[in-house]
C-alpha cells in the first residue's frame, strides 16, 4: 500500500461510490477500482461490499478507514510542518467548539487565525461536549474545546477557564446580574434546558441532585438559540453560561443572575496519540489570548482562566 491508494480508498469509503470518488479525485474509475483491488489482494480481504448505487464497507474496511485517517493525518501534518519550517503553520486544521461560545470566541477566533495563518484551512465542528470527545478519540479532530466531566481515555485536556451558570429568565423576570440566586430558587422556576447528555444538563441536575432538590422540566433540546427564544417568550426558565446569552442580554431581551456554587470547568481537548502541529499550537495560543482578552475586559462576566 501507499498513500496515494489509502487516499483514493478513504474518498470510496467517505463519499461510498467508486463513480463518485472517481470525479472528486479525477481519476476513471476503472484505475480507481484497479488501485483498491492492489489493496485487497495486498491485505487478503475484502474492503467494500458493492451494491447497484453504491458501497458499504466490510468490518476490515472500516478497520482500515479508521487506522488510515489518523495516520494520513499524522503524515500530513508531519509534512505541513516540515515544509512550512520554523515560522508558518499550513494545512488542515480541525476543531471543534461547544455552540455556547460561538459570538463570544468562536467567531472572532476564527476570523482572527485565518488571516493571521492564511495557509492553514480551517474545518470547524460545532456540537456538544460529549461529540466532540467521541470526534477527538476517533481523531477525527486536532483539538476542541468541551467541559470537563471524566477523563477522556484517549485524549488528553488541559484546563482552559471556569465559568459560572446563570438562571436565564425572560426581561419581565427582572434577575440581576449583580444578585447570585440559589439552587433552591433555580429548582422553583419550570425549565427548558439543553437535552442529555449535553453537559450542561448533567452539570445541573447532578447539583440539584446532591442538594435533594426537584427539576421542573417543561421541555429540551439540542440548540442553545432555540432555548434562549423561548425563554424570551416566556416559555420557561433556562441555566447558560454568560457567553451563550451576553447578545441577548445586550438586546434586552432576557435577564439573568449568577447561580451560586454552580461552575462549569472548560477544557482544551487534543487526541493523546498524535504529535502537535504548529497549525494546533498557533489555534491554541489565539484561543487563550482570545478569551484572556474577554475576561480581563470584562466582556466575560464571571469567567475565570485556571
Amino acid at each position: 500500500m501507499n498513500l496515494r491508494q489509502l487516499r483514493y480508498f478513504l474518498s470510496i469509503a467517505e463519499l461510498r461510490s467508486f463513480t463518485r470518488a472517481a470525479e472528486v479525485l479525477h481519476i476513471a474509475q476503472p484505475a480507481l477500482s484497479r488501485q483498491v483491488r492492489m489493496i485487497e489482494d495486498e491485505l487478503g480481504t475484502q474492503l467494500f461490499v458493492r451494491f447497484d448505487r453504491g458501497v458499504t464497507l466490510t468490518e476490515a474496511g472500516e478497520l482500515l478507514r479508521d487506522r488510515t485517517s489518523d495516520l494520513l493525518r499524522q503524515f500530513d501534518d508531519l509534512r505541513n510542518d516540515v515544509i512550512a519550517g520554523v515560522d508558518e503553520p499550513r494545512g488542515d486544521l480541525a476543531v471543534g467548539m461547544p455552540p455556547s461560545m460561538r459570538e463570544m470566541v468562536t467567531g472572532p477566533l476564527v476570523d482572527a487565525y485565518c488571516r493571521k495563518h492564511s495557509h492553514v484551512t480551517l474545518h470547524i465542528q460545532e456540537g456538544i461536549s460529549v461529540d466532540l470527545s467521541k470526534l477527538i478519540q476517533d481523531g477525527k479532530l486536532d483539538c476542541a474545546v468541551i467541559v470537563i466531566l471524566s477523563e477522556q481515555p484517549l485524549s488528553k485536556i488541559e484546563p482552559f477557564l471556569k465559568e459560572q451558570l446563570f438562571l436565564v429568565g425572560p426581561r419581565d423576570a427582572s434577575l440581576d446580574l449583580d444578585v447570585p440566586v440559589t439552587l433552591e430558587q433555580v429548582s422553583r422556576k419550570p425549565m427548558i434546558l439543553t437535552s442529555r447528555p449535553n453537559s450542561l444538563r448533567l452539570v445541573l441536575e447532578n447539583a440539584l441532585g446532591r442538594d435533594r432538590l426537584p427539576i421542573n422540566l417543561v421541555a429540551d433540546g439540542n440548540s442553545t438559540e432555540m432555548m434562549i427564544e423561548l425563554v424570551a417568550y416566556g416559555l420557561a426558565y433556562s441555566v447558560l453560561p454568560y457567553c451563550a446569552i451576553r447578545s441577548a442580554l445586550q438586546r434586552g431581551t432576557l435577564s439573568a443572575a449568577p447561580i451560586l456554587d454552580l461552575w462549569i470547568d472548560w477544557g482544551f481537548t487534543t487526541p493523546n496519540h498524535r504529535s502537535v502541529s504548529r497549525a494546533r499550537q498557533a489555534f491554541k495560543t489565539l484561543l487563550f489570548e482570545l478569551a484572556t482578552q474577554r475576561i480581563e475586559s470584562k466582556e466575560w462576566a464571571s469567567a475565570v482562566l485556571v
